[in-house]
């Protein structure tokens, strides 16, 4: 049993890092389409209408994609008052005790984001704007980084569980 756990957390961490890796790649577009946008309108006078919600949809797709990734190496914020005492199998119960409801929680958000963007690539949804771009891919990778940030989740889940029963700390 302790090696199919294994096994399903490294696949959930390396599958999550990957992305990590690929989706910090769009920081460099982001950086791009601001640049020409600052460079088309302050020195050819030449504004363009596509810009801010291109840089927008962008770094919402590095954000949202990137919250797993977020999550294995640790860089969301924790109240460490009492945390940081505990010991790691101590740290590890916490989490467990915690996971129901955070489970619940991002489930909830990945079923409604699912149908959020199922409906919009139903209707082919167009945002409401001069350049009018397509929403509905947007809509769906929103679902997918919800998707990825619950999976490295439960990845975190099973380390927590491996570590109570086992005793191990890592991997």
């Amino acid at each position: 049993m302790k090696n199919l756990l294994s096994r399903y957390i490294i696949m959930i961490d390396s599958l999550s890092k990957l992305s990590g890796s690929i989706l910090s790649m769009l920081i460099f577009l982001m950086i791009f389409i601001v640049n020409y946008e600052v460079v088309a309108r302050y020195f050819f006078n030449s504004p363009t209408s596509w810009s801010l919600e291109a840089a927008t949809m962008t770094f919402g797709t590095y954000m949202i994609g990137g919250g797993a990734y977020a999550v294995i190496s640790k860089a969301h914020v924790n109240m460490d008052i009492f945390y940081s005492k505990w010991s790691p199998r101590t740290m590890a119960i916490v989490d467990i005790c915690t996971y129901p409801l955070v489970a619940f929680f991002f489930s909830v958000m990945c079923w409604k984001a699912f149908a959020y963007g199922i409906e919009s690539f139903q209707i082919r949804e167009h945002a409401s704007s001069v350049w009018s771009p397509p929403l509905y891919q947007w809509k769906i990778v929103v679902a997918a980084g919800l998707i990825l940030l619950w999976l490295q989740l439960l990845s975190d889940f099973l380390r927590n569980l491996l570590l109570i029963v086992t005793g191990e700390e890592r991997l």
